[in-house]
């Protein structure tokens, strides 16, 4: 069978994209909480860490994806509208939250990855 792709054999890897994915929003949202552990919202900050914890390890990561995307749409709408006559907010950071939430959306879709501890038999 001849595919249409071009680098075929690289698809012998495809665990680790989600790993990837996990771990770059577990450290961008470490940042966040580590944001927030600095300000008046520690509440955001340990729902930051505990979601972070989850995702870093791959344990309960469909839930911890599903609390991730909440939270976060809550804390962005929080500072939005808490900020919006004082501080513009950029669309870098628009950009941030969005991609967070993609990436938190498609780890609810395809799983863990590789080395986490609720990868599906």
């Amino acid at each position: 069978m001849h595919t249409l792709s071009l680098l075929p054999a690289l698809f012998t890897y495809e665990l680790f994209a989600p790993l990837l994915l996990r771990l770059v929003v577990t450290f961008f949202i470490i940042s966040l909480g580590r944001k927030r552990l600095k300000s008046a919202h520690t509440w955001s900050s340990i729902i930051y860490f505990a979601v972070s914890i989850l995702l870093f390890f791959g344990l309960y990561t469909q839930a911890a994806a599903i609390v991730g995307v909440v939270i976060l749409k809550v804390d962005f709408y929080l500072e939005y509208w808490r900020n919006m006559k004082t501080v513009p907010v950029t669309g870098e950071k628009y950009f941030l939250y969005g991609m967070a939430i993609v990436i938190l959306l498609s780890l609810l879709v395809t799983g863990p990855g590789a080395y986490a501890f609720d990868y599906p038999l």
